[in-house]
């Protein structure tokens, strides 16, 4: 197994500001010291992530997620911990130097390191003399070498098994080829999956290469686009190309403009604009709003302007407005795509046209015509319309496109409502409830464990004065919970600032972690430190005492049933019960 030195480790915990990191895979709003958004790990339309930046750790008050930065990208990108750290110090600038064993290297490593070995072939042979016509014609598109060498643009020839025998010299295991979904296998062996087409890598938010989308060279092949299937690390329903080179420039303008195909996004990208996304070739999901809402509150559709893209484009809208997005369409001319807009018609003018998008309801009466419409035809449409709305879960939403297709066809507002309420009755109404894993219940809910939990928050909280108290009037042999245990032996010798991400790290189970996690997490300012600690000493002090008697009242009865004089032990229940008086329980 690989290993990482501990000095390592503490550097690049140092380093890696944990707002920072998170902020690159969650849209964050400051709420006093913390930070919210929605929780990266679970659907939620009510903010319950939290960042401590002061801290350095995470908190999900809905599903319980929790941790230090490198828990939050192990979590997020799938990866062990190991992979986590070298992860975060590339980011940082830091060297991570590890033993590597290439036999015991897991599979994801493994699968990442291949997509890299993959991308750099496919991108040598587009720069090599083999790729001199295929180079031509993607500068003859448009795309400048910078453009080219950024977003790794590559070339697979039209050869059976280019890319497996150089990548076979590297000793991949054949799990990893099998699951890379790079290749195929028969009976005459293994061959490549993409061969004759433009390779555009397809990079996960960190910036890793999982997948790839490969464009035919040849205009008659039936299949013009051709991606990676889903494997291990590409799920094409999470993932959005140049989301890795976008994130920040959305954030900046707010929203983001979804495209539909990696040569528009490219052009557009390269013309300067760089809020932008793109679905990968492929249709908008459920599953896709929901990365969405990470990152951006509004999206501008940017589709083909044919048919097929205005199709495309009413449904993302609304499934866009079901998600809690707000969405907006820019219209496109008949046969034009964004790719070409930008070629013919400049950067200036697109930015143009984005002041002038339309509403999804606007723009789907006004590309179908539907003032126009007379009869059955219009009674049907309304319907569909209505069907849609139907499945928004925003109430308020709701009731503003009801009101807008009222206007815009000047149908009874009241009618359209009714309908509106027989539709989301008959059952055609997705369900609204957040879908978050039911929170972890508290484990600590006795008297007891309260007392030691509310001892840990002390040890754990910003007063110092408060701290010391403990130290002086609490023994640890009182607590009986393994975990709080484990914590104030952790947290008892910190006398100055407490590395609360540092403190993560002792604890070995993701429970544990994302217990101690909310623990720490959670600040309750102890207005009166003498009389708390006192009130909790008092409650852990007298429970070995209670804990005596209920074992005596026992042996009382054992002894009477048997026929025994049980004085003796009553004596002693009454000095037990002297001594808990004295404590003040």
């Amino acid at each position: 197994m690989a290993r990482i030195s501990q000095e390592t480790i503490e550097r690049v915990r140092n380093a890696a500001d944990i707002l920072d990191v998170v902020s690159r895979y969650v849209v964050l709003k400051r709420r006093g010291r913390n930070y919210f958004g929605l929780c990266p790990f679970h659907h939620e339309k009510t903010p319950s992530f939290s960042v401590a930046p002061e801290k350095e750790i995470y908190h999900c008050f809905g599903c319980g997620a929790g941790g230090n930065v490198f828990n939050f990208i192990m979590e997020y990108e799938k990866l062990s911990f190991v992979e986590a750290v070298k992860n975060l110090g590339d980011r940082y600038g830091i060297p991570v130097e590890l033993s590597r064993d290439k036999g015991a290297q897991e599979l994801f490593s493994q699968l990442y390191e291949l997509h890299l070995d993959a991308a750099n072939f496919y991108h040598k042979q587009l720069l090599s003399d083999k790729g001199g016509k295929t180079l031509a014609y993607l500068r003859e598109r448009g795309l400048q070498e910078t453009t080219i060498k950024q977003f790794k643009i590559g070339l697979a020839e039209d050869r059976w098994d280019a890319l497996y025998k150089e990548t076979k010299k590297a000793g991949y295991t054949p799990e990893v080829f099998d699951k890379s979904g790079l290749f195929s296998r028969s009976d005459r062996g293994m061959f490549d999956r993409f061969r004759g087409r433009i390779m555009f890598p397809i990079f996960n938010t960190a910036g890793k290469i999982i997948a790839f989308g490969g464009r035919a060279l040849d205009p008659g092949d039936p299949a013009k686009y051709l991606n990676s299937p889903e494997t291990p690390l590409y799920h094409k329903s999470d993932i959005f190309y140049g989301l890795h080179a976008t994130r920040e420039a959305i954030r900046k303008a707010g929203y983001a403009i979804l495209v539909e195909g990696y040569m528009d996004f490219l052009q557009l990208y390269q013309a300067g604009i760089r809020n932008l996304i793109a679905a990968s070739g492929t249709a908008l999901t459920e599953r896709h709003v929901s990365q969405i809402r990470k990152f951006a509150e509004r999206v501008v559709l940017v589709y083909d302007g044919d048919q097929a893209g205005v199709n495309a484009a009413i449904r993302a809208g609304y499934l866009l407005y079901k998600g809690g997005i707000e969405p907006r369409i820019l219209p496109l001319p008949e046969g034009l795509d964004p790719d070409d807009w930008i070629r013919e018609k400049g950067a200036e003018s697109f930015r143009a046209a984005l002041d002038e998008t339309l509403p999804v309801l606007k723009f789907h009466l006004t590309v179908r015509k539907a003032a126009a419409m007379t009869g059955a035809e219009r009674s049907r449409y309304i319907r569909d319309i209505l069907s849609q709305i139907a499945g928004i879960p925003d109430g308020i939403v709701r009731d503003d496109l009801v009101r807008e297709l009222s206007q815009e066809l000047r149908i009874d507002e009241l009618e359209l409502v009714k309908q509106l309420q027989r539709e989301r009755r008959g059952g055609r109404l997705p369900a609204e409830a957040d879908t978050a894993k039911t929170a972890p219940a508290d484990r600590f809910t006795s008297q007891v464990q309260k007392a030691q939990l509310e001892l840990v928050k002390v040890l754990a909280g910003p007063d110092r004065e408060a701290r010391q108290l403990v130290r002086d009037m609490v023994n640890l042999d009182l607590f009986t919970e393994r975990l709080l245990k484990r914590l104030s032996e952790l947290l008892m010798p910190l006398y100055d600032e407490i590395d609360y991400a540092a403190i993560i790290d002792h604890f070995e189970t993701k429970e544990d972690r994302e217990t101690v996690a909310r623990i720490l997490m959670e600040e309750s300012p102890v207005l009166d430190p003498v009389t708390t600690v006192r009130e909790c000493v008092t409650v852990l002090s007298a429970n070995p005492l209670k804990e005596k008697i209920r074992k005596a009242r026992i042996k009382i009865r054992e002894m009477e049933a048997a026929g025994k004089d049980p004085t003796e032990i009553i004596f002693e229940v009454a000095q037990l019960q002297q001594e808990l008086k004295n404590l003040g329980s």
